[in-house]
């Protein structure tokens, strides 16, 4: 399980956006790099960040990435987490996080 510091909460109050971002990314390449599935890890990872308050939906998918960002038909919260998630059989396995204001 995620770490109670990388709720929305926490990354809706952070004064360095950019660290807080790094570190989960950081966490989340870790779990990914030693994954049976990453596909399955991908779909466990905006399960446990669900429950930490993040607003999530699969944005886009293929059979080598995914991507995870806030319900746009339906928003929740003033800003989104953005989670990108890269497994592809050339590339190193890789996660990238962003946290944006909506529009």
């Amino acid at each position: 399980m995620l770490d109670p510091c990388f709720s929305y909460e926490s990354f809706a109050q952070t004064r360095d956006l950019d660290r807080l971002s790094r570190e989960l990314e950081q966490v989340l390449a870790a779990r990914l790099k030693s994954a049976v599935a990453p596909d399955a890890e991908g779909y466990r990872i905006a399960t446990e960040l669900r429950a930490l308050g993040h607003d999530l939906v699969s944005f886009d998918e293929s059979t080598d990435f995914q991507v995870w960002c806030g319900d746009w038909t339906s928003p929740k919260h003033p800003c989104d987490l953005i989670v990108t998630i890269s497994y592809r059989n050339e590339e190193p396995r890789s996660v990238s996080v962003v946290f944006v204001a909506r529009r």
